[in-house]
C-alpha cells in the first residue's frame, strides 16, 4: 500500500471528518521508529502514566495492529521505552501521548 498524505486521506473521507470518526493527529508528535507511515487495525489504551498497562498489552503478539496510547500527556513517566519497544516489534505502529 502506498503512503497517502494527510490531505489525501481527509479529501477522500470528508464524511468521517464531519462525524468525528476520523481525526488528524496534532503535528507535535515525533517519530522514533523506523516507519513514518503505517496502518492496521487500531487498539486504544488509556491510562495516566500507566506503562504497566502498556506492557501487559504488548506481551501477546502485535499482529500488525496500531496501538494508540492516551497517557494523559504526562512528561513524568515514559509509557514506552527500550524494553517495551522491543515487545512492540510485531505492531504496525504505536502512537503515544
Amino acid at each position: 500500500m502506498a503512503a497517502l498524505t494527510t490531505a489525501e486521506v481527509c479529501d477522500a473521507n470528508t464524511g468521517l471528518l464531519v462525524s468525528g470518526d476520523l481525526r488528524v493527529l496534532h503535528p507535535g508528535f515525533k517519530i522514533y521508529g523506523r516507519s513514518r507511515a503505517f496502518f492496521g487495525p487500531i487498539v486504544t489504551l488509556k491510562g495516566f502514566e500507566a506503562n504497566v498497562l502498556v506492557g501487559s498489552f504488548l506481551r501477546p503478539r502485535g499482529d500488525g495492529r496500531v496501538l494508540v496510547i492516551d497517557g494523559g500527556g504526562s512528561m513524568r513517566c515514559a509509557l514506552v521505552g527500550g524494553n517495551l519497544g522491543q515487545l512492540a516489534q510485531n505492531m504496525a505502529g504505536l502512537v503515544s501521548w
